[in-house]
């Protein structure tokens, strides 16, 4: 009877951790980096509408939407520029603004399930956007 108990137990602790294990993060809830030339660039996902908003200092420089091409690659189409992302195993993602970091990578590490959002008007909004470009 116990070797019954500790067998069930077993599988059953297997089984939990292997399907923890296997689950791939999704596109969604609050990103950011760390300090890049001075400037903390932000991305918000709502996996509700498949919309995103991109931050820099928390000015909105681009917004729009997503959509999945495939293994965890990401296209998202903005009003000021389109790009694709891939979202890593640990639910971070790397992305590049050329006028940022010496045009490198950008990591983008995962904050919060919940997207924020700001709601401050800054009078600057289009020197940001210039870094897009």
């Amino acid at each position: 009877m116990l070797k019954k108990i500790i067998c069930l137990m077993s599988f059953s602790l297997i089984f939990l951790i292997s399907g923890c294990v296997s689950v791939k993060p999704t596109l969604n809830g609050f990103y950011q980096c760390t300090t890049t030339d001075g400037y903390h660039i932000q991305m918000s996902f709502d996996k509700e509408n498949n919309s995103f908003i991109e931050y820099i200092d928390n000015r909105e420089v681009n917004k729009g939407t997503y959509e999945k091409k495939g293994n965890n690659i990401y296209k998202l189409t903005g009003d000021t520029q389109s790009f694709e992302i891939i979202l890593n195993d640990k639910n971070y993602f790397e992305m590049t603004i050329k006028k940022l970091n010496n045009g490198d990578l950008i990591k983008m590490d995962y904050i919060d399930n919940t997207p924020t959002y700001f709601e401050i008007e800054f009078n600057d909004v289009d020197k940001y956007k210039k870094l897009l470009n």
